[in-house]
């Protein structure tokens, strides 16, 4: 059986060999201990060990985001070996060769803004720029510390009516406030007449910052 780049399961097998389920599992087991196939979990296996490939291919919809995502697009020198990825459901950590995989929830009202990226035989689902800085934003934690968000905004390519469009979707005023601020900061881009964010709320651009500079203008707390 010729195996391509994605996720090789007990059913996959079956269907395409119209066998039964014993003998998939067979098949599998015998691909493995020739060291043709690598086991990522119990059931599922690949062909090719890329860590991107397996990471973003494991559930659907996934895409890689956060810090993983800033390191995979060279806004980071930091080492990565935790894949984050984000998905809508929960799923337990997973570890692989050297590297953790690690899967963050998100509603399915976030779940938007990736790009499917050939890479070999197989595909890689990524943030795409003003995505990736969305999901910074709304689980900071991911990003380590406060510097690594600010390279992914100083070293993206956010385009404008993108980045309208999708915080309009998400229609969050303090997310609004927050991105606002970071873009006329660091990008000299003005959004203020596209977005909803005017209230009489104060927020705090990060837990990593004091929050003890006031900006009038966005009503951040830096």
């Amino acid at each position: 059986m010729n195996f391509d780049d994605s996720i090789i399961t007990r059913s996959k097998v079956q269907k395409e060999k119209t066998t039964s389920k014993k003998y998939a599992r067979t098949i599998l087991a015998r691909q493995f201990a020739k060291n043709k196939l690598f086991r990522i979990t119990k059931g599922k296996y690949i062909k090719n060990n890329d860590i991107l490939i397996i990471s973003t291919n494991l559930f659907t919809p996934a895409y890689l985001s956060f810090w993983s995502a800033s390191y995979f697009n060279g806004f980071t020198e930091q080492i990565v070996n935790e894949m984050q990825v984000a998905t809508t459901k929960r799923h337990k950590t997973i570890n692989f060769e050297n590297y953790t995989i690690t899967f963050i929830k998100l509603s399915k009202k976030y779940f938007f803004g990736f790009k499917k990226i050939k890479q070999g035989n197989g595909f890689i689902f990524v943030a795409d720029d003003e995505k990736l800085l969305i999901d910074a934003i709304s689980k900071e934690k991911h990003l380590g510390n406060f510097d690594e968000i600010i390279k992914i905004i100083k070293n993206s390519k956010i385009k404008k009516n993108t980045i309208i469009n999708y915080l309009n979707k998400i229609n969050n005023k303090s997310l609004n406030k927050k991105i606002g601020y970071l873009l006329e900061t660091y990008k000299k881009i003005d959004i203020s007449k596209e977005v909803n964010y005017q209230d009489n709320n104060y927020v705090k651009l990060s837990n990593f910052l004091d929050g003890k500079i006031i900006n009038k203008k966005w009503k951040v707390l830096i």
